[in-house]
């Protein structure tokens, strides 16, 4: 269990961040809020995926730090947060919040509120992805209340899917993204069945 954030990560990840948002912006032709939601995304993707990887290969203490997954997901943790935020800013500057949410709305108002449940989850996952914070939760505490990954996570899926395959807002149809992003989550589900089963047949043993 690493519980260190370190600058250097954190450097990389943001750089790594803010490459992939520009990106997105200037070479891909994408509206700011949607460059930073993307990639936002794939941040998560690759949190996600780290949990089952060190339970499918067990992480070694002398491993590298810049080279061993399990010791990335504080950084990329809250980066993913800080790319969600500036997403939702955004679209604030752009629109109101009420016309976004409306209770008893549309499947837009839905899925944006999907969105939003999702990313006050993330405030908390950020504040707690923190490593004087990990230390005083402790290891235990700390992985029961990050179990709430998951949950960000099929938010996330569900708020991408309805704008991507259901919505008539904007550009009807999904884009490049909706089809990367689906094979990105049922890559992050594959890997947790098999980190599941794993467990499984270790206990058994």
């Amino acid at each position: 269990m690493d519980v260190k954030n370190s600058p250097k990560q954190h450097l990389i990840v943001g750089i790594f961040s803010i490459i992939l948002v520009i990106i997105l912006h200037y070479l891909l032709d994408l509206e700011w809020a949607k460059a930073f939601a993307r990639t936002s995304f794939f941040l998560l993707f690759l949190i996600m995926i780290i949990g089952p990887l060190t339970r499918i290969k067990t992480p070694t203490k002398s491993a590298e730090p810049l080279v061993s997954p399990w010791r990335w997901r504080g950084e990329l943790g809250i980066w993913f947060f800080l790319t969600a935020l500036m997403h939702f800013i955004l679209l604030l500057t752009d629109r109101s919040l009420s016309t976004m949410i409306k209770i008893g709305g549309s499947g837009y108002s839905l899925t944006n509120l999907l969105g939003l449940i999702a990313l006050i989850m993330a405030i908390l996952l950020a504040i707690t992805s923190i490593g004087k914070v990990i230390s005083w939760l402790g290891v235990r505490s700390w992985k029961r209340l990050h179990s709430l990954t998951y949950v960000v996570f099929y938010l996330v899926a569900a708020h991408y899917i309805y704008f991507q395959f259901f919505s008539t807002y904007g550009k009807v149809g999904p884009d490049w993204f909706g089809w990367i992003a689906t094979i990105l989550t049922i890559i992050a589900i594959i890997l947790q069945i098999i980190a599941f089963i794993k467990t499984v047949l270790k206990q058994k043993k």
